[in-house]
């Protein structure tokens, strides 16, 4: 998801070759309150807030209150695995 405009939405997918749909043009603040993230209304932006689904459920999320707090790739697919281990045994 984001509040993007769609040529910037675009680029981004290109630039990272997203094999994924992804939603532009949202309301910022309204986002932000949907997943009940810290909102900059000064600057209007919302802090990171990073979700993990199974099956339409959230397994994972974290929140940041400021700039950091960004969930990177090698974490994700390492709690991915982690979870595939626990419905193994």
């Amino acid at each position: 998801m984001s509040v993007d405009k769609e040529e910037d939405a675009r680029k981004m997918v290109e630039k990272h070759k997203a094999r994924f749909p992804v939603v532009y043009g949202l309301d910022v603040r309204k986002e932000a309150e949907k997943i009940d993230a810290y909102f900059d209304s000064e600057n209007s932006y919302f802090q990171p807030a990073n979700f993990i689904l199974r099956d339409g459920k959230v397994v994972q999320a974290t929140y940041s209150s400021g700039p950091l707090g960004r969930l990177q790739a090698e974490q994700v697919l390492m709690l991915i695995d982690h979870y595939r281990k626990q419905n193994k045994g």
